[in-house]
């Protein structure tokens, strides 16, 4: 059976994962931005105006993830309330 310990330990640990996966949808963002910029730069406007959705795509996966540690914030501080009960 497992312990409060154990289900804090995995919470803490999924949130870990979707930090780093936050960061590596950030960077994603910069690269998407870096190459958005050469491609207005180069006049191409209908590459630029795809890659622009698809920013738009990473800015609300972003979003989701923050929502999703807030949500796993929420269940360890629960545990937390249980483990000191």
């Amino acid at each position: 059976m497992a312990s409060i310990d154990e289900v804090l330990t995995s919470i803490s640990a999924n949130v870990d994962a979707v930090n780093e996966l936050q960061g590596q949808i950030e960077a994603s963002k910069a690269q998407v931005d870096e190459v958005l910029g050469q491609l207005q730069s180069l006049g191409i406007e209908a590459a630029a105006n795809a890659l622009n959705l698809g920013k738009e795509q990473l800015e609300e996966t972003s979003a989701m993830a923050a929502a999703l540690t807030a949500k796993l914030e929420e269940a360890r501080n629960s545990a937390e309330l249980a483990k000191h009960s």
